[in-house]
Formats: structure tokens, C-alpha cells, sequence
């Protein structure tokens, strides 16, 4: 009971001297319509009152059961109901590095004041929607030229300015725009560590000479800007030795241009200095020329080796491997124009190598997978879609790959607001297959799961079950998952957010039981007693209490990788692999990170090679994976745990306050009867709290 004091101000003037005189405490009140009203209004909607519902109550003498019904009706309530299930469920992916494929970044040129290596190419997109007005054609190699009203004229309608001085916006059907991406830099794959190294050589980060234009594989016969074979092959005269070379090999995987400063030739030592008699890496160094008293790397005119060195032909082909010359066999190509999916239309000057939309690399026939498997012929693959703008500064993602975070954010709670709006049973937030995508999402599991930079994806749904929406389609649509999952317990940021099986199943206890897990205070036994060593935590001293009960629930997510997002499917994840069981180390197959490889004891050694999850169960234990998450639903629906935690965290959001014991033995098991009897339906819980006498006073 609150001061009387502060509550003789909720009380009318001429009644606060005989109310304070009354008694030190006050009686509890219940509000006036007015007041009721907006406690309402802000509860359930979040916003106030209008001035003609403020009229209607006066009007009516209170509130009634259509204003009630009419709020709980109102869209914003599920806005609200996302905020409520957003404090329980904590969906955020804002701690993880999140890229698609390989990190495509920008090859800046000099004086534009964006770093050379990691320029997120998103700039690229406003520069070519950029619009001024200057008076003047501002001088040729700087961006600015690109905008200036003045340099589209009658004589040059083509010029990059035009492109917006005739359109609105970027029109890919116009020359000028096209033009316009065309004098821009050139977009290609941040390697972190081994990428485009692998591909272009050198020691650092490199994409393609800009200045390069290529071909498509073949050009058509009156296509006179490429020279071509009787095929339609296009080749060109090298720079360097005036020899034919070709833009693409007979595979249409694209080559190195054949010049001096995209394919210099390099230095060898006389004799081999490594191990045996073998060639070492030092013994390759570039070759040099001292220019205004610095050092310069590279070849062409006044270019050498140093004495000792004999120079050796850059071979400038597509072999992807590390080599003992690749910090100086530097191997680049030029560029063409790409609509990528995140460009919304606008052709991006892009990296010959990225720019291919293939899915199966040429030299080995295995799946392209950049960022993970590097071959010259696997590129960003059809529309760009293994790929996407990375700003070079991983905790500061780019607005595409914010968007995507957002959107995997939302995801569970979309999925509450779906059962809400339609009157579900409120348990089906736990066990439903519908999913809800928007366009991020929705292009990400159809497109890009297996691309996945940090978290391990599986796809949600078959591509022909996923909905059709552009990338940046912000609105929600429904559709049907895979059969493995099981609400919001499965969705990617829970078991991201939630990166372990006993994690998971204390978020799901702590918030939807009201029941974490509380260890005993009874003291363990002396530091000598074995059960100290025990490997098994459902057995170990002082950690029984909670892991008894922790390890046979959690088993719920055991198809569930840890630390991960993927389902380990039986098919391609049995329970039990022979050659996990075997290997050792880092002879073990990639598969194997999901199996029990090291035996900890005796006890333990009879599992190697199960799937971790399996380890120590019991048969009832293994029958709680099999069925998964949806199987904790019916033993709390039974129990009546999940009714109870609900209806007090409903009433929590909504007084502000948790119940109180004499509410918990009076109030709570007849909302636990009102809630049961709507078929669970959480409009009508929260309409049976507004409207209960507890709401509708002020204690």
C-alpha cells in the first residue's frame, strides 16, 4: 500500500484533507473511465487516446466491451505483443560477424578518400544516384564529373551525367547510366586471408585492373567493339609481348590480361636455398626500379631483377593454389558489368572472376562456394547471390547485411504476432512450421543459407516453398518450414542467441515456465569423493542438482548443431558414423566436428562416433531428440507451467508489476481456468487482465 501522501493527489481537492486525516494509508480506488481509458490505450496499443474516444466514454458513462474488444482488435496491439515476447525471447544477432559467401568490397582509385581494400560497395550505389548542379564540367578522373549538369550535352548525350539529368532516378536502359557505372570502381572479393590471393596472387588484398574492359565469352557477329574469332571467341594483342591472348579460356573461365602490370614477370634465385636443395618462398622476389628515391615492385620499362636472379614468365593462368611465387606471380583480369541482387537494377562495374554466375566449378566439379572454395571459375554465382557488400569493418555490417540481421531478429517474434492474430492456441508459438519471411529472409534461405559466413544455416524450407520477394521486400509473409521445426525455438537468432542444448532449455524454462534453474545451497561433497571426476554433469558433485533435469530436456535440440544453426538431418548425420569413430585430429572429415572423436573416460569410450548430442543418454533421452522441441509442449501443457507463466507475464507487461503472493493463490489458477477455456487464446488472457479489478485500481 502506497504512502497517503502520494495517493491523496489522485484524489479530488475537496476530498484530500478528510482522506489524509482518514487513515496514514489509503484505500485502493479504481480509476475513473478517463483514466481507464488511456491505461488502456497505451497498454494495449502503446499510443494514447484520441480526443473522440476521450468523448465517446464521457458519453457513455465508461468503458465498454467493444472499446476493449476494438483495442485488442487494433494492429498495434501485436506490436506490442512483439515488444512483450522481445524482453523474453532476446532475439539478437547485433555480436555476430555476418557475411554471404565471399565480401565483395571496392578497388578505390587514388583521392577519393576511401580505403583501397575495403570500401563498402554500397558507395558505389550513391554515387550513381549522386545529382548536382554545377556550372562547369569539373575535370575528367574524379568522381564529381560523373554528376555535373554541365558535362551532359546535345554533342555528348552519352556522357555519365546524363544519367541523371534525364532520369529521376538510375535507368539501367539508358546508356548514360550504364556509362555512368562503367567510369565507377570496380567491386571483387575481400579475401580474409586466402581469397582473392589465392586467386590474383600477392600479398594483398587485389581485385582487377579497372581500367580493363572484357568481353562477354563470345561476341556476336556485329559487335565491333572486340575483336573475335570465326566463333565469336574474343581475343585481344597482348601489351606486353603484342601476342594474341584470350580474354576467357575454352571453358569461358576468364584469364589474366596479358600486360606488364597485371601479369609481371618475377625474379628467381640462381641456386634453391630451402630444405634439400628445394626452392624456398624467398627465393622469388619481384622485380624493381628506384623511381624519385623510393623502391617500386613490378615490371615493364626500367624494371629488373637483382643481381643473383634470373627472371622467369609469369605463366598468368587460372592454376588456384599457393604456390611458392604467389606473393609475386600477381595474376589480374578485367571487368564487366553485373546487376548483382543487392544493386536493385543498377549495373556495378564488378570483377571478371566474381562476376560468374556458374555453380559447379569447371576444374573439379564440386559445388562453388566463395569465401569457402576458391577456383578460378567460381564466381559470386547467378545474380551475384554468394556475395554481398561488406564494409571492411565486420561489428559495423553493411545496409544489406543489417537488413538481413533485422530481419532474422523479427523472424520468432512475426511468428508470435502470426499466432496471435489468428487466435492459435498460444502453445503453437512452440511447435508450428510456419515460418515468416520478408524479402532478406526469404532470399537468404532460398539463395544463400549454404553461403552463411560464421553460423553454420541450414535452409528453412525447399526453395519451391520459400516466397518469391525482392531482397529488400520489407513485408511479412507466411509459409510452411521444414518438418523439423517447431516455432520460435528453432528459429536461426534462438539457436544463435542460445548457442548450446542446455542454454536453449534454460531460455525456454526461465521465460516461459517461470522456473530457471536454481542450484542447491545444500554444500558438495569433500574435494576427494569421485563424483568430482565424473564426465558426465548429470552425475558430477554440486552440478546434479540443475543438470539432471538440464541435460534430459535440453536433449530436445540435440538434431540441432551447437554453436550453429544447422539441422543434422538422419540422413546425412546418423547417430552413429564409423569413420568418426576412427579418425583422429585433423584427419577427421569436416562432417566429424559433430561427433563424439575423443573419448574423456571408460565410461565415454563406448559412444565414440555418436553425434555429441547422443553421448550419456538414455533411451528416454534419445526419444526426446528424435521428437524435438515440440515435445517439451505437451509435458509443460500438462502440467499446466506454461499456462501459469504465461498469465503472470502477461500480467507483469501489463501492471507493471508481478503478482503478489495473495494473487498468486486467489487470482492466478481462475486466469489459468479463463485461459485454458479460450482454447489458449492470448487476446482473451490479456482481455480478462484489462479487465479485472486489480487493472482497474490504483493500489
Amino acid at each position: 500500500m502506497l504512502a497517503c501522501v502520494w495517493c491523496a493527489a489522485c484524489v479530488p481537492v475537496e476530498e484530500r484533507g478528510a482522506a489524509v486525516q482518514a487513515s496514514s494509508e489509503c484505500a485502493a480506488r479504481e480509476v475513473t473511465p478517463a483514466r481507464y481509458l488511456r491505461q488502456l490505450s497505451m497498454d494495449l496499443r502503446g499510443a494514447p487516446p484520441s480526443v473522440d474516444e476521450y468523448n465517446r466514454v464521457e458519453a457513455q458513462g465508461g468503458i465498454t466491451d467493444a472499446i476493449v474488444d476494438g483495442m485488442l482488435a487494433d494492429p498495434r496491439f501485436l506490436t506490442r505483443v512483439k515488444r512483450w515476447h522481445s524482453d523474453l525471447l532476446w532475439p539478437n544477432m547485433g555480436g555476430f560477424e555476418m557475411w554471404v559467401g565471399a565480401r565483395l568490397v571496392v578497388t578505390q582509385p587514388a583521392g577519393q578518400g576511401l580505403n583501397a581494400d575495403n570500401a563498402n560497395p554500397e558507395w558505389l550505389l550513391q554515387a550513381m544516384d549522386r545529382r548536382s548542379d554545377e556550372a562547369t564540367c569539373p575535370p575528367a578522373g574524379t568522381v564529381e564529373n560523373l554528376t555535373a549538369a554541365a558535362c551532359c550535352t546535345a554533342s555528348n548525350p552519352n556522357h555519365p551525367a546524363c544519367c541523371r539529368v534525364r532520369n529521376a532516378a538510375y535507368n539501367a536502359n539508358d546508356p548514360a547510366c550504364v556509362a555512368k557505372s562503367a567510369a565507377l570502381p570496380a567491386v571483387f572479393s575481400y579475401g580474409t586471408a586466402t581469397g582473392d590471393r589465392l586467386l590474383r596472387g600477392g600479398d594483398t588484398y587485389l581485385g582487377c585492373d579497372m581500367n580493363v574492359a572484357y568481353p562477354p565469352p563470345r561476341v556476336a557477329a556485329g559487335d565491333t567493339r572486340w575483336l573475335r574469332e570465326a566463333s565469336g571467341r574474343p581475343y585481344y594483342l597482348s601489351p606486353k609481348n603484342g601476342s594474341r591472348r584470350y580474354y576467357y579460356d575454352d571453358r569461358d573461365v576468364p584469364l589474366p590480361y596479358h600486360s606488364a602490370a597485371t601479369c609481371p614477370n618475377y625474379c628467381r634465385a640462381a641456386r634453391p636455398t630451402g630444405p634439400g636443395g628445394t626452392w624456398a618462398r624467398t627465393d622469388y622476389v619481384a622485380k624493381t626500379k628506384v623511381e624519385g628515391g623510393r623502391t617500386l615492385e613490378g615490371d615493364g620499362p626500367g624494371y629488373a631483377c637483382p643481381a643473383g636472379y634470373t627472371e622467369v614468365e609469369n605463366p598468368c593462368d587460372n592454376v588456384v593454389e599457393v604456390r611458392l611465387q604467389s606473393r609475386v606471380e600477381i595474376r589480374r583480369e578485367g571487368w564487366v558489368l553485373a546487376q548483382p541482387w543487392w544493386s536493385n537494377g543498377r549495373w556495378v562495374k564488378t570483377c571478371a572472376y566474381e562476376s560468374q554466375e556458374r555453380t559447379e566449378s569447371v576444374a573439379r566439379r564440386v559445388t562453388c562456394r566463395p569465401g569457402i572454395y576458391y577456383e578460378a571459375s567460381c564466381g559470386c554465382g547467378p545474380r551475384g547471390a554468394w556475395c554481398a557488400p561488406f564494409t571492411g569493418e565486420p561489428m559495423r555490417p553493411s545496409r544489406t547485411i543489417a537488413r538481413l540481421l533485422e530481419a532474422l531478429n523479427r523472424e520468432p517474434l512475426e511468428i508470435v504476432a502470426s499466432v496471435v492474430e489468428r487466435d492459435e492456441d498460444y502453445a503453437t508459438i512452440f511447435t508450428t512450421r510456419r515460418g515468416m519471411a520478408n524479402g532478406p529472409l526469404a532470399f537468404m534461405n532460398r539463395y544463400q543459407a549454404e553461403q552463411m559466413g560464421e553460423l553454420d544455416f541450414t535452409p528453412s524450407a525447399p526453395p519451391d516453398a520459400l516466397p518469391e520477394l525482392a531482397p529488400d521486400d520489407p513485408t511479412w509473409h507466411a509459409y510452411v518450414r521444414a518438418e523439423q521445426h517447431s516455432g520460435v525455438l528453432t528459429t536461426p537468432v534462438f539457436l544463435a542467441r542460445f548457442p548450446t542444448l542446455r542454454s536453449r532449455i534454460n531460455r525456454f524454462r526461465s521465460a516461459f515456465l517461470c522456473r530457471p534453474f536454481v542450484p542447491s545451497s545444500d554444500p558438495p561433497p569433500p574435494p576427494e569423493n569421485s563424483c568430482h571426476s565424473e564426465s558426465n554433469l548429470a552425475r558430477r558433485c554440486g552440478c546434479q542438482y540443475c543438470h539432471a533435469s538440464i541435460e534430459p530436456l535440453g536433449a530436445a535440440w540435440g538434431r540441432w548443431a551447437e554453436r550453429g544453426t544447422r539441422y543434422l538431418d538422419p540422413v546425412n548425420f546418423p547417430t552413429l558414423d564409423p569413420i568418426c569413430a576412427s579418425c583422429q585430429g585433423s584427419a577427421c572429415p569436416q562432417r566429424c566436428r559433430y561427433y563424439f572423436t575423443t573419448p574423456l573416460d571408460g565410461d565415454s569410450a563406448s559412444f565414440l562416433g555418436r553425434l555429441q548430442s547422443y553421448v550419456y543418454r538414455s533411451d528416454d533421452e534419445v526419444r526426446r531428440i528424435e521428437a524435438g522441441p515440440r515435445s517439451l509442449v505437451a509435458d509443460t501443457l500438462a502440467s499446466r507451467e506454461l499456462q501459469s507463466c504465461t498469465v503472470r507475464t502477461a500480467w507483469a507487461n501489463l501492471l507493471n508489476r508481478p503478482m503478489s503472493d495473495d494473487e498468486m493463490t486467489r487470482v492466478l489458477p481462475e486466469l489459468v481456468r479463463t485461459f485454458d477455456a479460450s482454447g489458449r487464446s492470448y487476446r482473451a488472457l490479456v482481455r480478462a487482465i484489462v479487465t479485472s479489478p486489480a487493472y482497474r485500481r490504483i493500489d
